[in-house]
Formats: structure tokens, sequence, C-alpha cells
């Protein structure tokens, strides 16, 4: 059954012949283009192609192509960053340009189904800057792949299957170089699931056993080849780690080609009696940067939300053209309007007298004494206001940005019409 199923995926990601010449021609204009445009300078530099494009691990219908631009080490790190920008820009008819923000600035390029990143690094074994190894990576997969490059097309896709594929931030999954190394290490598609099923909290894998374990507490080490002080797997969140060993489990078990058909990620309500809250934000920004900022506001309100009696039962982001924003299901039930406030022991003398002279009335509890104060928030609407008004615990570029909050039908309408997907 395994192998059908096999057959039946490869047959529809595997890039065809017509299709791998298009790419061809696209990536060869390109490179050409910007070669011509480095000859018009005095830098040394050159052009190189990296990613699974130049891997030949890229999926059918995949139109990312990654192409850097290497300086001569003797570069200073201004001027690259100057250059990598104003040669990074294609100037061919129908491509436009814009530029991104990672480590440093570098150029987004489109053109029709096309993205097109342009990246500065140097030409350097010692690591510079952070994007400086991608080209050794392409060169280390190229080395050792091997006959296995459909098995990382499988593992690729299965992963976008079942949503944990991708190191961007909206996802904090797998990326494409980490499945490389783990279809190289494994030896099969196969394989990868069959000792994911078993991984351990911590599980540790080193291909050219250089590296340290003592060194990473992340949940997956798996020692970059190039780099053996860096873990491939540190942006792999614990929730994505964790989906991807159950879903290999439930597979193993059972294989079915469902596995590998991405599914879309709408809200859904879980809890028919729960509310649910929208906190929508105006301001177009890049994914990688407004990601990482709604995840931190996010666990932030839930922790409000606890700490003050609610009860959340989950959150989730999103982002759709100019608007991004977390939503929230919360257990629907009524707070009294007092809570309990604690104070010391009563054995403990100087403290319990400093507490009945600031509140005058006081109960026993135990060994202990409290009194009744009105709540901080009444509902949940007060606790996100007063976060975002307070601008505490939100990230720094949310903190200016318009912004309103839906609940229940407008909210559970909203997601609907502008047909988000939702993200952990």
């Amino acid at each position: 059954m395994f192998s059908k199923i096999r057959a039946d995926v490869l047959r529809k990601i595997v890039p065809s012949d017509k299709e791998k010449k298009e790419v061809l021609f696209v990536t060869t204009r390109i490179v050409e283009h910007l070669t011509e445009k480095i000859s018009k300078t005095k830098l040394k530099a050159r052009v190189e192609v990296v990613g699974s494009i130049a891997k030949d691990t890229w999926i059918s219908n995949d139109r990312d192509l990654d192409i850097f631009i290497v300086f001569d080490k003797s570069t200073p790190l201004e001027e690259l960053k100057r250059m990598g920008l104003e040669l990074g820009k294609i100037e061919l008819e129908g491509f436009t340009s814009e530029t991104a923000y990672a480590n440093h600035p570098y150029t987004i390029n489109r053109f029709k189904e096309f993205k097109i990143d342009v990246v500065p690094c140097y030409d350097s074994v010692e690591i510079i800057t952070a994007v400086d190894r991608t080209p050794h990576h392409t060169r280390f997969v190229k080395e050792n792949i091997g006959d296995l490059r459909n098995d990382v097309r499988l593992l690729k896709q299965f992963m976008k299957g079942v949503g944990v594929y991708s190191s961007e931030q909206k996802i904090q999954g797998f990326a494409g170089y980490l499945c490389e190394i783990l279809t190289i290490h494994y030896k099969s598609f196969e394989n990868v699931l069959k000792n994911a099923a078993d991984w351990k909290y911590g599980e540790y894998i080193d291909i050219k056993n250089k590296g340290s374990k003592k060194e990473f507490k992340d949940p997956l080490i798996v020692i970059d080849p190039v780099d053996p002080k860096r873990n491939v797997a540190s942006s792999l969140s614990l929730e994505r780690l964790c989906e991807f060993i159950h879903h290999s489990r439930l597979f193993l078990e059972s294989p079915s080609v469902e596995y590998f058909h991405k599914k879309r990620r709408p809200f859904v309500k879980r809890f028919p009696e729960s509310e649910v809250y929208v906190i929508l934000f105006e301001g177009n920004m890049l994914d990688d940067i407004i990601y990482p900022q709604l995840r931190k506001s996010a666990k932030y309100m839930f922790s409000l939300l606890e700490k003050n009696d609610f009860k959340p039962l989950s959150y989730g982001l999103f982002k759709k053209g100019e608007f991004s924003g977390i939503v929230f299901e919360i257990e629907k039930y009524a707070l009294s309007p007092m809570v309990k406030h604690y104070g010391p022991k009563i054995f403990d003398r100087a403290h319990y007298n400093s507490f009945v002279s600031k509140y005058k009335e006081s109960y026993i509890e135990g060994d202990r004494i409290y009194t009744l104060r009105p709540r901080h928030f009444s509902n949940p609407l007060v606790v996100f206001l007063n976060t975002i008004n307070e601008k505490e615990g939100i990230g720094k570029n949310m903190k200016d940005m318009p912004f309103r909050i839906l609940k229940d039908d407008r909210a559970l309408t909203f997601l609907s019409n502008e047909d988000v997907d939702i993200y952990l």
C-alpha cells in the first residue's frame, strides 16, 4: 500500500521536464542579468543559485527562487548591505521589487508566479553573517543527497499536508534544509517517519559527529554539518515537532494519501458556549516581523486572562493583506464582582498588622487572612483594551497600530468572510 501511495504522490509533486525547463530559463535569465550588473562595478562578487531549485529537491508548482550575491569577505559589511540592495533589484520587464529585512536587508522580486529572493552574503568559511551558511548548505546537500531527492519531496509534501512545513515565523515548522538533512541521515522518507515516531524530547542528530549535545536545550537538535555550533532545528516550535511525531505515528498505523494534501487552517469554534474575540490590527508588515509580535502579544494576553480567573481555551494568529490579528476562544461564564485577596499567615504578626490596617474588612481561612476587593477586570474585553492601551506586553510595532475588537457573531463573520488561515 505504501508503494502505491508513494507513486501516486510523486506523480503530482515531481516537476515535469517542461516545468524544469521553464524554471531553468527564468533562473538563467536572472543570473545573467545580475552578473552583468556586477560586471559594471568594481566589486569582487558573483551570483550563486541556492535553495531547493539548485538542489533539485523542489516540489512541482513551487516558484520560490533563492539567488545569492556572494561578496568577497574583504567587502565592508555596510557596502555589502548597500550594494546588495542595489544589485538585488532585477531590472527586467515584468519584474517588481521590494526591500525586506532579516539578518540584513535583501530584495524580494516578483515575476508572474515567481518569487525571487536576492540575498547578499560573504564568501567565507568562517561565518560572518547568518546567511553566509546558505551556499555551503546547498553544496553539502548536492554532494550527499544521492538518489534521495524524491524522498525529500515526499517528506516536504507530507509536512505540508499536516501543517508543519516551513521555518517562517507564522508556522515555526521544519525548514527545507532540515528535511534534507533528516532524509540524508535516515536514508528514506519512510525511515524518517519510523524514527520520528520514537523521538524523545531533546533527540540528537549529528551526521558528522562534530557537535555537542550539551550546548543545546531545544526539543529537537540537528547539528548543522556546515557549522557544528548551530542547531538546524532551533526555530522549530515544540508544537510543530509534536504534531509531526503524532501524524507520523498515525500515518504508519494507517497510511493514506490524504496526509499529503495541504489543508486550510480556518478558525473552528470548538465549544458551543464559548465566547470568540478577534483583535484586529491595521498595518502592512512582513510575515516574519508581525507574527513573532502577534505571538508575544497573544501569550501575554492569554496569561493575563488566566491570572484574572477567565478561562481562555485557545488562541490563533492570522494575517490578511493590511490586517493582522489574534483570535481568542474563551469559556463563557459570569465572574463575581469581588475576588479574594489573600494576606499573610496569622502567625506573621508584622505583616498581619499591616494587612488589617490597610483593609477594614478581613476574614480568616485556615491560617491565612484575606479580604474581598473588586476585580481589576470585569470581562475579557477589558483585559484586551487595558493591554493595548497601556502598551504593555504587546509587540513594539503593534503599539501604535489602529485596532478594533470584534466579538462572537461579528468575529465569526469576519473570519468567515475574509477566509483567513489561523496559525498557533
